[in-house]
């Protein structure tokens, strides 16, 4: 049951969030900058700005607890690249959650964002993100893969919950 109100309150973190959500500042920018490739900074900068506000948030926590990651820094800024293609709002997020959660069908544009980890994931690898990026974005919420640390993976879990 702490499942289901962990992932109750995380959503409700998240939507209050997306709605109070501001574009990143000039040092938030520099920060973007220095962590990712040109290919991969431009899908950042294409995302909603309370996308790219929580992905920022998520890689600054990453950052503090592994300084010398920048594989993991970057995995923390794209790993919701996806959700831009669904092209939907807070609310409509909202309910494919929770439709996704009772196994309810839904419209085209919510099972995008349902999948929006796996979408996400290929475009990243084609934009040349690191294996770190592309896998985080694939598997995320989920146990680490095989071959990745699951210390790491859990330092990107953790920042991103």
């Amino acid at each position: 049951m702490s499942g289901r109100f962990d992932k109750a309150r995380h959503l409700a973190g998240r939507f209050f969030g997306h709605l109070r959500a501001e574009p990143p500042g000039p040092e938030d920018q520099s920060f973007v900058h220095e962590h990712l490739t040109a290919p991969c900074a431009e899908m950042f900068w294409s995302q909603s700005f309370p996308d790219q506000r929580h992905a920022v948030d998520v890689a600054r926590r990453v950052s503090m607890t592994l300084p010398e990651d920048p594989g993991a820094v970057e995995a923390a800024l794209v790993h919701d690249i996806g959700k831009r293609e669904a092209g939907i709002g807070p609310v409509s997020r909202s309910i494919a959650t929770i439709l996704d959660a009772a196994c309810l069908p839904m419209p085209t544009r919510m099972r995008t964002y349902r999948d929006h980890g796996r979408r996400g994931s290929v475009e990243i690898e084609e934009a040349g993100c690191g294996e770190l990026a592309v896998l985080f974005a694939r598997y995320h919420p989920g146990p680490a893969p095989e071959g990745i640390d699951p210390e790491r993976w859990k330092v990107l879990l953790d920042a991103d919950g």
